[in-house]
């Protein structure tokens, strides 16, 4: 009988990561506890990697490198000659479709619809054609061809736009009249300009009803079969809820409160139904969804790998390896051991970032909940912004506190100092238009 292998599509910044280190802890516990071969895929020539690969070689974790598509299906059919390869995963929005096209070439099950994660607009019209109840008003166009009236009759005001191919928040806007859809609009080209660096390229936007409400978000895994085995949610605060007008993730928030908030029968009634109706199959689901104020449960998205920082969360809190669901259809999440949050740092505008407020650092360091502050060196001197203009988050600031009182405390204290926490300079140019920024203007009127 052959040892069953899991392999992982990784890229050269996914390696090198804070991330990578938690992965590398659950493929461990999952290759001690199940016997499990993990083989590590990545791109590009061997010599990039050969620390990390000679390090971890060392418990038993295969790599194998590539320069081509055809070149990994080559590689992964030598390895199902030696391993039952279970499954094909991948931490990466860009590399979803990739992982499917693999696992088909292995001969396993995948979803119905090739490019279901990757288009926006696909999601929206399956869920509304099977089960109306779940879906929302939505438009799809060109950019070119966009009809604000036609809009305005068949969604009104407030809607989101955004690409129907997008990554995290980029170019996600809130539009509550004309003037916001015409800017929206303007900054179109440099938007697209972006999503073309990071290897997306489309010229399509997604236009639906903005849904009120609470976001959440929650993972999970379906099997070959369709069934599903899901995890413990998390509570989102986006920028929006901080007067920052971006739909950055600001914070994640894993507490009993949270989970308080759930009948859980209705939470895996809706999952079921919107996995029944969109036909995914044999992937993990990062499950995006609001809580309205009827009380409705309205998807905002899925994705195909497991969310953001997900994997640690419940690693660490729940006792929960979310690897477990591919070979264990008994697993599940253990006791919360803490009430935890994450808080994103993005600047407000788009800046040069000088440096850190370490005074303020050093404050918010000191107290209660707050366990660790992970800055990022390698953001200063750069152009750093929010996710709708292509930018990421610049650090992290983790709390945790078995008093969800004194960890709301702490966490409104981050939020009222959350604009005077970098040090930035106003940028020349606008990045967006390619043209000197309003910021820059508005300054050396100042100075003159």
């Amino acid at each position: 009988m052959r040892k069953k292998a899991i392999v992982h599509v990784m890229t050269k910044m996914r390696m090198k990561s804070d991330l990578f280190s938690t992965e590398i802890d659950a493929i461990e516990q999952l290759s001690e506890n199940y016997g499990v071969k993990n083989i590590i895929c990545y791109k590009w020539e061997q010599i990039e990697y050969i620390d990390l690969i000679n390090r971890l070689e060392k418990f038993g974790i295969l790599f194998c490198h590539y320069s081509n598509k055809e070149e990994l299906k080559e590689k992964l059919t030598e390895y199902q000659n030696e391993y039952e390869i279970a499954f094909v995963s991948t931490p990466l929005e860009i590399l979803v479709n990739l992982t499917d096209e693999l696992k088909s070439h292995l001969g396993q099950s995948v979803s119905e619809h090739a490019n279901i994660f990757r288009d926006k607009h696909l999601q929206r019209h399956l869920i509304q054609e099977h089960n109306p109840e779940l879906g929302i008003k939505f438009l799809k166009w060109e950019h070119d061809q966009l009809d604000v009236d036609e809009i305005e009759q068949k969604i009104w005001y407030p809607y989101i736009i955004k690409p129907i191919d997008g990554v995290q928040s980029s170019w996600v806007g809130k539009i509550n009249n004309r003037g916001d859809f015409e800017e929206y609009m303007t900054h179109y080209q440099g938007f697209h300009d972006k999503l073309k660096s990071k290897w997306i390229d489309t010229n399509e936007l997604i236009v639906e009803e903005f849904i009120d409400g609470q976001l959440y978000s929650i993972d999970y895994f379906v099997d070959q079969n369709g069934d599903t085995f899901i995890s413990k949610p998390v509570k989102v605060k986006l920028g929006i809820d901080i007067d920052v007008q971006d739909y950055c993730n600001i914070a994640r928030i894993v507490s009993e409160k949270t989970e308080g908030e759930f009948k859980w029968k209705r939470l895996k009634t809706f999952i079921n139904s919107t996995i029944k109706a969109t036909g995914v199959k044999n992937t993990f689901v990062h499950h995006e969804f609001k809580i309205n104020s009827k009380w409705e449960f309205k998807t905002i998205e899925l994705n195909g790998r497991i969310g953001w920082g997900r994997l640690e969360v419940m690693l660490k809190w729940y006792e929960l390896n979310l690897y477990e669901f591919i070979v264990n259809p008994e697993t599940k999440p253990g006791k919360l051991k803490n009430n935890v949050m994450g808080i994103n740092l993005y600047a407000t505008k788009q800046w040069i970032l000088n440096g850190y407020n370490q005074k303020l650092l050093d404050k918010i360091s000191q107290r209660e909940s707050v366990y660790t502050i992970e800055t990022d060196e390698s953001a200063l001197g750069k152009e750093i912004g929010l996710t709708k203009d292509g930018f990421e988050k610049v650090w992290v600031i983790k709390i945790k506190n078995k008093d969800y009182k004194a960890l709301r405390k702490d966490y409104m204290y981050i939020k009222k100092n959350y604009s005077d926490l970098l040090e930035i300079t106003v940028p020349l140019i606008d990045n967006a238009t390619r043209t000197p920024s309003f910021e820059a203007v508005k300054k050396l009127a100042l100075e003159d």
